[in-house]
């Protein structure tokens, strides 16, 4: 298990420094875990392998598809997969978004201009319940694109998972 904390530490670091996690560790991280399932399961240790890898694309895709995760998380999940078991997968999968939701809710707390942009959205919106009009609605600071290291929750995830 330390050669996976070693891949996802890489990973969050290089998702901190560029926005990107490197396909060619990702790649790694499978090659190992696959080794590891198959000196552990023997031949079921593929089926187990290649169903591990296989959850995360499944069950992420509609959040790819709105642009939620990237697809860069979901491999990073299927990285995971290949080193755990299902339940354990889940069970990770769960504290990361869990520690992402966290970590969103601390971003926005410490940021001033995202808390008036929150308080003027849901101005509007009991404006509009009140009036029953719908008016444009126009924000007082320009769009911001937003990037969030997903590998880092993803890292306490798997943490939580392993110790907890």
């Amino acid at each position: 298990m330390i050669l996976l904390l070693g891949c996802l530490v890489i990973a969050a670091v290089q998702d901190i420094r560029s926005g990107k996690v490197s396909n060619r560790l990702i790649a790694a991280g499978l090659m190992i875990g696959s080794f590891f399932q198959i000196r552990n399961y023997q031949i079921c240790g593929m089926y187990y392998f290649l169903r591990n890898v296989s959850i995360p694309v499944i069950l992420l895709y509609l959040l790819f598809q709105m642009r939620v995760l990237g697809a860069g998380d979901i491999k990073l999940f299927s990285m995971i997969g290949s080193f755990l078991t299902m339940q354990e997968l889940l069970k990770c999968m769960a504290y990361s978004f869990l520690a992402a939701g966290a970590g969103a809710v601390l971003f926005l707390a410490a940021d001033k201009r995202r808390r008036q942009r929150i308080r003027q959205g849901i101005l509007y919106l009991f404006y509009t319940i009140r009036t029953g009009k719908i008016t444009q609605y126009e924000p007082v600071f320009k769009e911001e694109q937003f990037s969030f290291a997903f590998s880092v929750p993803v890292l306490f995830g798997t943490i939580c998972t392993l110790y907890f």
